[in-house]
């Protein structure tokens, strides 16, 4: 099994865990969006030929959604009356998060591709 094929189980089994995990109890429309959209994009950008030229930038985009998803956003959905009773951001909180774990991505992605293209211009490493 190749990479990218390992990358996209990971990707759908991380999705149905947290489907699982939510219960399908996200009636809002938008709420689904805001859930799934990040992890959509980390299955889609396994398909574009930008990533898939370097396994590094999958990894990079991946892991602070993965992350954030993991530690911080999934428990907080799991446990949302208790959390939008006690916080007056909890919709924002509930916005914000995914957005962020996806800017995070795409910025690490950025910022490899600026430090390969430094490395290439002063001829280091290779």
């Amino acid at each position: 099994m190749n990479f990218t094929a390992a990358y996209r189980i990971f990707t759908a089994l991380f999705m149905l865990i947290v489907t699982i995990g939510l219960g399908m109890t996200l009636n809002d429309f938008t709420s689904v969006v805001y859930v799934f959209v990040p992890l959509l994009l980390m299955l889609g950008t396994s398909f574009m030929l930008f990533f898939k030229q370097r396994k590094l930038r999958l990894m990079l985009f991946a892991a602070p959604i993965v992350i954030l998803y993991g530690f911080g956003f999934y428990p907080w959905l799991t446990n949302y009356q208790e959390v939008a009773v006690a916080s007056s951001t909890s919709t924002l909180d509930f916005i914000i998060i995914p957005v962020w774990a996806t800017l995070y991505g795409a910025g690490f992605v950025v910022l490899h591709e600026i430090a390969l293209g430094v490395s290439k211009a002063f001829n280091w490493g290779k």
